[in-house]
């Protein structure tokens, strides 16, 4: 065959095994991951999830270790029939030579791995590496007692109280009673609650729609033990998934100064909608008005009164026409009571929880004498933005 065929096969087959590396909700949907494929062999998570995950990752590091094995027999079915590829180039070239290490380490590697997970599996799998990790767990004479902390780990997981987080398609985040642990293709992650500190030390946003404030946020947690040969490791989560997290911690969480987040939908749209009222008019108070005798803002009793809900919509719905009285905005007489996060906060209150995606472009009414306004209809008062 051509050799643009074989370009078109290795990169379909590149891809393929992406996918089964890092697979897909597609995949995952239709079944097509290791460990659907092999549950039977690596047996329930819920009842022995230490002795599952050796089994799981020792199975991953077999099956990922054969498909270069996969594609090199392919490739040479297909491709390399009747010496094609021995009297296109030189035996001698560094293209040749190159590709003849390629198929020797292809092959040997899987001899290597499978020589690997017999040593691990000896003594009841006493060699894993997870094994030996939780060992370190142990004090003293007991230091090569891991089944200890195994047993600790499955009862902790089959109680009800732990939290799973999951981080990507091929990781997650195990939070038990006294235990931390990050699921990895080929490993794991453990620290104990007791002698482990977090450290929230970066945050990422990411929008995911401009037309509302659907964005996304990450926070960077660094877990850092403090016991002697366990390594500290770093967790990637949804920040809405912060709270969960830190409910199920027994310590504190230090979260740096340099770090914002928000730990809830609400925190986020409170920030959209202060976005929103900052690109409309500035409200400036008749002279009778004096803002330094504002009181407290009626909800919070903290901060000051910095809004003021002032009509400036058209009432017209997005294709111009006219809205029907019942859904045009109304005027409010009220004066500055409320600061912007409270106002924020109650518009989000009156909406539908299931429509997050359009609360900006809803109605509510005012807290105070109940007239309709939207968020076009909320200013800042001249000098208390």
């Amino acid at each position: 065959m051509s050799q643009e065929s074989a370009i078109v096969f290795t990169i379909f087959y590149a891809l393929l095994c992406f996918c089964i590396v890092y697979p897909s909700t597609e995949f995952v949907s239709a079944g097509l991951t290791v460990d659907h494929v092999f549950s039977s062999t690596l047996g329930s998570e819920t009842i022995g999830f230490v002795q599952h995950h050796i089994r799981r990752t020792s199975l991953n590091l077999m099956v990922h270790s054969l498909l270069p094995v996969m594609y090199i027999r392919v490739y040479f079915m297909q491709f390399e029939q009747g010496g094609d590829h021995a009297s296109e180039h030189d035996p001698y070239s560094p293209l040749a030579l190159a590709w003849k290490t390629f198929i020797v380490a292809t092959i040997l590697l899987p001899g290597l791995v499978a020589v690997a997970i017999y040593y691990w599996s000896r003594k009841g799998w006493e060699n894993h590496p997870i094994a030996k990790r939780l060992g370190k767990f142990c004090d003293g004479e007991r230091l090569r007692d891991w089944k200890a902390v195994t047993a600790s780990i499955n009862e902790e997981y089959r109680r009800d109280d732990k939290v799973v987080i999951k981080m990507n398609p091929v990781s997650r985040i195990v939070v038990t009673e006294n235990w931390i642990i990050k699921t990895g293709p080929y490993w794991i992650n453990i620290a104990n609650q007791n002698d482990t500190a977090l450290i929230a030390y970066k945050s990422d946003t990411h929008d995911v729609s401009q037309e509302a404030f659907e964005t996304v946020q990450y926070v960077n947690i660094a877990v850092k033990p403090t016991r002697e040969g366990i390594r500290e490791f770093s967790i990637r989560i949804n920040a809405l998934d912060f709270k969960d997290l830190q409910d199920r911690i027994s310590r504190p969480i230090t979260i740096l100064s340099s770090v914002k987040f928000h730990r809830s939908v609400l925190d986020r749209f409170v920030d959209v909608f202060k976005d929103q009222v900052a690109q409309n008019p500035i409200y400036r108070p008749e002279g009778h008005v004096a803002i330094d005798n504002l009181d407290s803002c009626f909800a919070c009793m903290q901060a000051q009164p910095n809004i003021k809900i002032q009509k400036n919509c058209l009432d017209v719905d997005e294709a111009g026409e006219a809205l029907p009285e019942t859904r045009c905005c109304q005027v409010c007489n009220c004066r500055p009571m409320w600061c912007i996060d409270c106002v924020a906060k109650w518009f989000a209150s009156r909406q539908n929880q299931s429509e997050r995606e359009s609360w900006l472009q809803q109605k509510c009414t005012c807290p105070m004498c109940r007239a309709r306004f939207c968020v076009l209809d909320v200013c800042f008062i001249e000098g208390m933005r």
